[in-house]
C-alpha cells in the first residue's frame, strides 16, 4: 500500500473509531448480525467475516481474531464501518449488480477496473477453476448465469459471483452482484473495497490450487486471511 492510500485509510480509520465510540453496542450487535458479550466487564461485538470470528471490543475499539488471523487496516475499517452503518434492514428480492445501488452508476466503472477485470482475466476462460476457487473459500453453488457461487462476506451482506462462458461470438463475462440492502449496510467505497478483498482470495486460492499436492485437496493448509 503507497503511503499516500495508507494515510488515507488511517485518517478513516480514525474517523471509524471516533464516530462508533458514541453508539451503543448492544444496538449495534443486533442490528449488524453480531454476537453481544462481555469480556472482562467490558462490552464486545463478534462479528463473522468471510466466516471467521472478528472481536470489537469497547471502549477502546480493539479489533482482535481469535483464529490468529493478520487483522489489517483495511479489515479493521470494513468492520467498523459495517458496525456503524448497519441498521437491520432484511435483505429482500434479487440481488443487484453494483451500478444498481443508490449512487453507484457514477462508481460502477472504478468496480469494473479494481474488482471485475481482475477476475475476469484469471479465471474467463477457465470456469472450473472459478468455481473450484468459490467453492474451497466456503462458497455456495447458485442457479446463475453458466457458473455462480455466493460468499458470505459479513452476517448480513452476502455477494454473488457469476461468470458465463465465452463462445464465437461473445468473449466471458463475470458479474458481481450484491443484495438489495447492501446500501444500509456499507457505503459505495465500502462495496468497492469489499469486492477487492473477494476478488485476491478467489485469485489466491486459484494460485494456491496450483501449489496443492496432491491436486484437488482444497485447505490443506490454513491460509492467511486475505484484507
Amino acid at each position: 500500500m503507497d503511503l499516500k492510500k495508507q494515510k488515507s485509510y488511517q485518517q478513516a480509520l480514525e474517523m471509524a473509531i471516533k464516530e462508533i465510540r458514541s453508539l451503543d453496542p448492544v444496538r449495534m450487535a443486533e442490528q449488524s448480525g453480531g454476537f453481544y458479550e462481555e469480556k472482562g466487564g467490558k462490552p464486545a461485538i463478534t462479528l463473522l467475516f468471510w466466516g471467521a470470528p472478528y472481536c470489537i471490543t469497547f471502549p477502546e475499539i480493539q479489533i482482535s481474531s481469535p483464529e490468529k488471523y493478520i487483522v489489517s487496516l483495511v479489515t479493521r475499517i470494513v468492520l467498523l464501518h459495517y458496525l456503524i452503518r448497519a441498521d437491520g434492514t432484511e435483505r429482500k428480492g434479487e440481488p443487484i449488480p453494483y451500478k444498481e445501488i443508490p449512487g453507484g452508476m457514477m462508481y460502477a466503472p472504478v468496480f469494473q477496473k479494481r474488482v471485475v477485470d481482475p477476475l475476469v482475466r484469471v479465471f474467463g476462460n477457465d470456469s472450473e477453476a472459478f468455481l473450484q476457487a468459490g467453492i474451497a473459500i466456503k462458497g455456495e453453488r447458485t442457479r446463475f448465469g453458466d457458473i455462480s457461487f455466493v460468499l458470505k462476506a459479513l452476517p448480513r451482506v452476502s455477494i454473488t459471483f457469476v461468470l458465463w462462458r465465452g463462445d464465437e461470438e461473445f468473449p466471458p463475462s463475470i458479474q458481481i452482484l450484491f443484495e438489495r440492502s447492501i446500501d444500509r449496510y456499507l457505503s459505495l467505497e465500502d462495496v468497492v473495497v469489499l469486492g477487492e478483498m473477494a476478488a485476491r482470495r478467489l485469485i489466491a486460492q486459484k494460485s494456491q490450487e496450483k501449489k496443492a499436492d496432491p491436486p484437488g485437496v482444497f485447505g490443506a493448509q490454513r491460509p492467511r486471511h486475505l484484507g
